[in-house]
């Protein structure tokens, strides 16, 4: 996995949030790390204040998610 940071439109899709970038990649967001032994949704809850809003995402990436995020509003 790979630090990244990235800039973004954040929303609901289906059941996750995720972060789609200005050309298009969609990264699901989670407030974990893939080898915690809770649900991949756990404290998600904290990314619902930034639904509908541009912001900045940082963490680490496996391409698909970004584990351990933290937003920050623009």
């Amino acid at each position: 996995m790979e630090d990244i940071a990235i800039i973004g439109f954040v929303s609901k899709r289906f059941d996750r949030i995720v972060i789609t970038t200005e050309g298009g990649e969609i990264y699901n967001l989670s407030a974990i790390m893939p080898w915690e032994a809770v649900s991949p949704d756990f404290d998600s809850g904290q990314f619902i204040p930034f639904i509908e809003k541009r912001a900045r995402a940082s963490g680490k990436t496996d391409g698909s998610t970004i584990w351990g995020a933290h937003l920050e509003k623009l």
